[in-house]
């Protein structure tokens, strides 16, 4: 049987996308998901994954925009096929109907390391180098986003406490500093605590990594379960830390031990075990301009100098570029994201996540066929590629039923 040439699901292109996102995967999510449509509809839920994908490559565009960019509709014209497509509010709804799991399942799914074993940047003695950190995004000024998510405030001289700005979501998420990939996220209320939100990650550790983190981020449970997953680990702290010297090693860097809080302690838990770190920065004058202080796992200084530690500690910022390039470039700087509710709002993180995932897959692919160091292609510039005219009608082939 001939399928309907006219029908939308059959004629969505969307390039990268495809490639990063297969349809079976989509439909699978969807199925996880429980958001698999009840009755045959024009804009299916696997299309709409698509479609909020589309979105959130084009955060300049309105959804009807993307939506004619995603289907064709114009080169569809010029052969004479004619295409219902659907009304802003018809999209909207459908986005409603699907909610944010499938996005957030989607991520999960094909998120993780991409640098290939030998990598440079990516691998230090045998382990695979990871960073943590979070960040915010600006949502829209309504209501319920503000009940879900919160954001920053204002206290007036008499106590009052005012709303600062827009109210923000908070994602915390793991990157693989040799390609700025982001391999996990999770995401909460302004209010939410860093710590709380990597205590969601931990499940994507284990042996063979090595993960670094700011001073944000040490504290006595989170160490304690972030180490049990088999991880290597390199955080900084901050001055508050009271790190008392038990054994200083030829190296100059001192077993100490993280002090279990006072009611851990009553119940029996003793400190942990980690070796510090201690090193300064100085200009070219050789004057001190900062100081830093590391805990780590590796015990040895002979399997983990300390200068390599101290090298490796600056692989850190590596997130921080990514998380640059996820909000100013993908996203755009200062761009608020366009959903009004929280559900829509969480919907549209996780589908930037994936699509700054599908470029960086991208940039990884190139950078092999090149032989180059991923790290040394431009964001911009993949990103640029992947919203030019988005590809193949055919890049979803029809379901079984309507061939």
């Amino acid at each position: 049987m001939l399928r309907d040439e006219g029908r939308l699901e059959d004629r969505i292109s969307v390039g990268v996308l495809a490639k990063a996102f297969p349809r079976e995967v989509v439909e699978a999510v969807v199925d996880a998901a429980g958001a698999r449509e009840q009755r045959r509809r024009m804009l299916p839920a696997w299309l709409v994954v698509y479609y909020v994908l589309g979105l959130a490559l084009f955060m300049d565009m309105g959804g009807g925009r993307v939506m004619r960019k995603l289907a064709g509709t114009l080169a569809w014209a010029a052969r004479g096929v004619g295409v219902q497509m659907p009304s802003e509010e018809a999209l909207s709804n459908a986005r409603g109907r699907l909610g944010p799991e499938p996005l957030r399942l989607l991520f999960e799914r094909v998120a993780g390391p991409l640098a290939q074993p030998g990598a440079p940047g990516a691998f230090w003695r045998g382990l695979r180098v990871l960073s943590l950190d979070g960040s915010t995004l600006d949502i829209q000024d309504t209501e319920a986003n503000w009940e879900r998510f919160g954001g920053p405030t204002t206290t007036t001289p008499e106590g009052t406490k005012l709303r600062g700005g827009f109210p923000q979501m908070r994602v915390v998420a793991l990157a693989e500093c040799g390609t700025r990939a982001l391999v996990a996220a999770s995401v909460g209320a302004y209010d939410i605590g860093e710590k709380t939100l990597t205590s969601e990650l931990l499940g994507r550790l284990g042996p063979g990594m090595l993960v670094i983190a700011d001073r944000n981020f040490p504290g006595y449970e989170l160490w304690q379960d972030a180490a049990q997953t088999g991880a290597e680990l390199l955080w900084r702290v901050s001055g508050s830390f009271h790190l008392e010297p038990d054994q200083v090693l030829d190296d100059g860097t001192y077993l100490s031990r993280l002090k279990a809080p006072r009611e851990l302690r009553r119940a029996g838990a003793g400190g942990i075990t980690v070796r510090v770190v201690e090193y300064h920065l100085v200009d070219a004058d050789g004057k001190e301009t900062e100081s830093f202080t590391l805990i780590t796992t590796l015990l040895d200084p002979g399997t983990a100098p300390a200068a390599e530690l101290a090298e490796l500690y600056h692989a850190r910022w590596q997130i921080e570029t990514a998380f640059g390039a996820f909000k100013s470039d993908l996203k755009g700087d200062g761009v608020v994201l366009r959903s009004k509710t929280p559900d829509g709002a969480e919907q549209e993180c996780w589908a930037l996540l994936c699509a700054y995932h599908a470029i960086r897959e991208l940039i990884c692919a190139a950078a092999a066929l090149s032989e180059q160091d991923p790290l040394r292609l431009s964001f911009v510039t993949a990103l640029d590629a992947v919203r030019a005219p988005i590809g193949d009608p055919g890049a979803f082939p029809p379901s079984p039923q309507n061939r």
